[in-house]
């Protein structure tokens, strides 16, 4: 699809939109009267040749400041074309679309346009482009929430993974895990006598806790997950070494 240029066409005057005494009394036009004349002027606009915007710029009155469902319809039957054509072009949205395609998108933009676009913001808005830059940008910030809550997803899943996976291949883990309670201090005590250590070791062995669970409940000691793994490998390189341990190994 192309993309549109939502510049004023230089070429036209300011009020091609009136025509003067010529023009219809717009009040007094229907919605599917506006829409019509409305579709006809977007189609000029979009390529760039003269257009009259007060038929769309009164759509829009009266879907915003009057709350016009049909007028709401129509405008979204209207420019949803559009809008699914920014979608698709935004940078960040192919890795986002799903197999329902970008319906989603386009639907959450034209939510966040009408939240955003109050009755009082519309008085500022006197031309066309204006209002379709402003949705346009609604289309961009949808999209960028959508990246973002689908990377907060991605990582609260890897982080989930992380936790089910076995904490170490190293076998002083199975043997320590064997361990009865008394036999597992005297070996910290021998061999771990940082409190750090001693620390993550008691709540993962004693208390069977995750390591994101020890992260959360130690978030002074350990950061995060990464350094919950990172020390339980160094404690257990330590504890491989040990004698005790090693008569596990080789029995």
């Amino acid at each position: 699809m192309e993309s549109h240029n939502l510049s004023q066409p230089s070429g036209s005057s300011p009020y091609m939109r009136g025509q003067g005494d010529s023009a219809p009394q717009i009040e007094l036009l229907s919605v599917m009267e506006l829409a019509r004349c409305c579709s006809e002027e977007t189609n000029k606009f979009l390529k760039q040749s003269a257009s009259n915007d007060r038929f769309c710029l009164e759509l829009f009155r009266r879907a915003i400041i009057t709350r016009d469902d049909v007028a709401w319809a129509a405008i979204y039957q209207q420019y949803a074309p559009l809008v699914l054509t920014w979608v698709t072009q935004h940078q960040s949205a192919t890795p986002i679309l799903g197999q329902d395609g970008s319906a989603p998108l386009v639907n959450a933009a034209f939510a966040k346009f009408a939240q955003a676009l109050t009755p009082a913001k519309m008085d500022h808005f006197d031309a066309l482009a204006a209002i379709l830059k402003y949705l346009k940008m609604c289309v961009h910030s949808v999209v960028a929430d959508e990246v973002r809550i689908r990377q907060a997803r991605q990582y609260e899943e890897t982080l989930e993974a992380i936790e089910q996976e076995p904490a170490s291949d190293d076998p002083a883990d199975d043997v320590v895990s064997q361990l009865s309670a008394q036999d597992l201090w005297k070996l910290i005590l021998e061999e771990v006598p940082g409190e750090e250590e001693r620390t993550l070791i008691y709540a993962a062995y004693v208390h069977g806790m995750k390591p994101g669970e020890i992260s959360n409940q130690h978030p002074l000691m350990f950061a995060s997950v990464d350094d919950v793994y990172r020390i339980k490998r160094n404690v257990l390189e330590r504890l491989r070494r040990n004698r005790r341990l090693q008569a596990f190994f080789y029995k």
